[in-house]
């Protein structure tokens, strides 16, 4: 009966330590769904998480993209864990939110600030400030969107506000057609410079594309806005249009991740967005996004890592599943490994140790014999030294029983 406990016992551990190994390893392997959250379907974000998407479902990932009309919206819901969205892209400042629960995964590009005025407006008064748009006409992205939010703000720092010009909020592909309708006396976007429906409107004679004096105080003003210059003839060369280089403010969009992302996913992110980013576009140069600096959203270690040195070599090699296991386990795997070298090297220091003795001994026994045979008496140099080696014998933990008995004996003659 106790013999069948004891092997229940075993068996019942052996079950447990197994579930827990298989537990382990199960729960080190991320995810491979990915959602994005993106702006509308006729934006920049969104055409962009159309290229990741592309990207990360060679390397085996389900990629959802969330599009939000209200775009400012975007960073609170990466950041609500209980909407499980990723990552998002964001193009404004986020100093003095909370955003505890997000990191940077970096920069990826600029977008610039277009500002088309009605050529019949613009020749009736000179649009050189956004002072001078005070009392138009003006249609933007719907009112939460991050391109409105900023416009806004700056709308603001020139007293400008719905009591003293209409402003109307409509979706980006709506308030473009209407503009172009000639709705409105202009309207004001952020997108990508590459974007066909700013190339359409620059290409349209009937609206000027402003170039705004004070973009250096405004800068100054608005950290996370930069000036940049729109090529000559990039819309049209052989209709040169623009006609010539235009001096625009661009918005500096990010990428912001889930605090907790994995890290597999997290390289397959940024792997997809260097491929994405890399490239010259417009108004940046090759190899100029993405980048990481400091920003108001907390940077990672691991991010920074990866723009000094790439991915590591776990992730660039092994299956996501099998680096994922490695990168969960491998310290304190190698924790163990030393911990099991170093016994190793304590249990052969012991054996060299025990050799030694085992050789001094036999040494001093064949010369106190040879004097003995001699004639000659033991000095108290030499008993001094069996007393020494026959307390280190004594303490051996696995004893020198017949060397012991030996010198105990000559110690007798």
């Amino acid at each position: 009966m106790q013999k069948d406990m004891l092997r229940l016992a075993r068996l019942l551990l052996c079950l447990g330590l197994i579930f827990i190994m298989l537990y382990a390893t199960f729960s080190a392997v991320p995810s491979r769904r990915i959602r994005i959250a993106a702006g509308p379907e006729d934006g920049s974000f969104y055409a962009m998480a159309l290229q990741y998407k592309k990207i990360l479902e060679k390397k085996s990932y389900r990629v959802d993209i969330v599009s939000f009309q209200n775009t400012d919206e975007i960073s609170a819901e990466v950041a609500d864990s209980t909407k499980h969205i990723d990552i998002g892209f964001v193009a404004n400042d986020l100093q003095g939110k909370s955003q505890a629960s997000l990191i940077s995964l970096g920069e990826i590009q600029l977008q610039p600030i277009f500002i088309f005025v009605n050529r019949k407006v613009e020749t009736e008064r000179s649009i050189l400030s956004l002072a001078d748009l005070r009392g138009l006409s003006l249609v933007l992205p719907p009112e939460k969107s991050v391109t409105s939010q900023t416009l806004l703000s700056m709308f603001a720092a020139y007293g400008i506000d719905q009591r003293n010009t209409l402003i109307r909020f409509l979706p980006l592909n709506i308030g473009v057609a209407r503009l172009a309708r000639e709705e409105f006396d202009g309207g004001l976007f952020i997108l990508g410079a590459e974007s066909e429906l700013m190339a359409e409107l620059g290409k349209n004679k009937k609206f000027v594309l402003v170039e705004l004096t004070q973009q250096s105080a405004i800068v100054k003003k608005f950290p996370f806005l930069q000036k940049v210059t729109l090529p000559n003839g990039i819309f049209d060369l052989k209709g040169k249009i623009p006609s010539g280089d235009v001096k625009l403010l661009a918005a500096n969009i990010s990428v912001v991740a889930q605090k907790k992302l994995p890290p597999a996913t997290t390289y397959a992110l940024l792997e997809a967005m260097r491929e994405v980013h890399r490239n010259s576009n417009y108004v940046s140069n090759a190899d100029e996004f993405p980048k990481y600096r400091g920003t108001a959203i907390q940077t990672n270690d691991l991010v920074s890592d990866f723009y000094r040195n790439g991915t590591p070599w776990i992730f660039s090699t092994f299956p996501i599943a099998i680096a994922s296991i490695l990168d969960a386990y491998l310290a304190p795997l190698l924790g163990l490994w030393f911990v099991l070298s170093i016994y190793r090297v304590f249990i052969q220091f012991e054996k060299i140790r025990s050799l030694t003795l085992f050789f001094l001994a036999h040494l001093l026994i064949f010369w106190t014999r040879w004097h003995i045979r001699n004639g000659r008496p033991l000095s108290a140099r030499v008993r001094f030294f069996l007393e020494k080696i026959e307390s280190a014998i004594k303490r051996e933990e696995r004893g020198l029983p017949v060397l012991l008995a030996e010198i105990r004996h000559i110690k007798q003659l």
